[in-house]
């Protein structure tokens, strides 16, 4: 897709699917009971080496930009890079505002707890299936695992699955101590991205 033939439409479910990524990853954070893969390998780099997660996102998606850049061009557009650049960054600014406005023991105490994951978890799938299938190009972390589906003929959802337990194990050898969440988030990512992408589809969203 050219500067020339922006979709606006897309562009907008694009941006709101990353917005509320960032966003409701910092719920996810707080309530500790785990995030997506990516997410959990980032925030694993993060508390190892004390720099901010917007900073170790950005680099690492920048790290994984080169074989989507050489491999899988046609997976970058707009989209490559707000997503790169903001989700982090997103992410922690709405933890400081979290931090500031909202009191502690909801994100510890339950049934806050519970209840804050669960519906952070529906709205961070739907974010991710509102991103991904707004068709404005994928951040590396995302453009592989279609990468790996397209090379070896194999469905989305068991590339998505195979990449996100790989990232799994990253997290878990720098540090990372695995939580149910994030068990959860490999299984269903793949899934929910297909499902919602043909609901948007079969109403014209996109």
């Amino acid at each position: 897709m050219t500067p020339h033939t922006i979709d606006k439409k897309r562009f907008a479910l694009m941006g709101i699917g990353n917005i509320g990524l960032g966003a409701f990853l910092s719920l996810l954070l707080q309530v500790g009971y785990g995030t997506d893969t990516g997410a959990f390998l980032n925030s694993s780099l993060s508390r190892r080496t004390g720099v901010q997660l917007g900073t170790v996102m950005l680099c690492f998606n920048s790290s994984l930009f080169i074989p989507e850049l050489i491999w899988g061009r046609k997976y970058i557009s707009y989209g490559t890079l707000v997503n790169m650049v903001i989700i982090g960054y997103v992410s922690d600014f709405c933890t400081f505002l979290e931090n500031r406005y909202i009191p502690g023991y909801v994100f510890t105490d339950q049934p806050y707890r519970t209840a804050i994951f669960i519906g952070a978890l529906a709205f961070f799938l739907a974010s991710a299936a509102i991103y991904m299938n707004a068709d404005m190009g994928l951040a590396p972390f995302d453009a592989i695992p279609k990468m790996l589906s397209s090379a070896l003929h194999i469905p989305f959802c068991a590339a998505r699955m195979s990449w996100d337990f790989l990232i799994i194990l990253a997290g878990i050898l720098v540090g990372g101590h695995l939580p149910v969440g994030t068990v959860i988030l490999a299984f269903t990512i793949g899934p929910a991205v297909s499902s919602i992408g043909r609901l948007m589809r079969e109403r014209g969203i996109c």
